[in-house]
């Protein structure tokens, strides 16, 4: 069971994951070595799954930032779905099963818009879909 310091730790990791365990451990006024011990317990525990980091995709020329939501046509599609996913698989940042009429959600940033076209021809052939477009990121 997770309490309020340990709580507290996850969101400074989440804004950090590089944060120094002493400056740490002074935001949530524990020592270095108390903080240690509670990460690696929520590291043993499975809450902390992995380190990370986010990427600013336009700076890596990926200027076509989307969600699509998608469905397969029919089961025999499955496998020229997932060759699909493999193929973009740099273009596509997330990829989730989720509830609904259209149980894939797919999280993709392409170079151009050709690119995103290409993809969703393709995508076509296999899925019927619905595409979100990013506009702007709000924190």
């Amino acid at each position: 069971m997770l309490d309020q310091t340990d709580t507290l730790i996850l969101k400074e990791l989440t804004r950090n994951c590089r944060i120094k365990v002493n400056h740490l451990a002074e935001r949530v006024h524990l020592t270095a070595p108390a903080v240690t011990a509670r990460i690696n317990r929520l590291e043993d525990a499975g809450v902390i799954k992995r380190y990370t980091i986010e990427v600013d995709t336009e700076k890596l020329g990926y200027d076509r930032q989307i969600f699509i939501r998608a469905a397969m046509k029919d089961a025999a599609q499955r496998a020229g779905y997932r060759a699909l996913i493999h193929r973009y698989r740099n273009a596509i940042r997330h990829h989730y099963r989720v509830s609904g009429d259209m149980p894939y959600l797919i999280e993709g940033a392409f170079r151009s818009r050709a690119e995103l076209n290409d993809f969703l021809l393709a995508l076509g052939n296999v899925a019927t879909y619905k595409v979100i477009d990013v506009i702007d990121e709000l924190i």
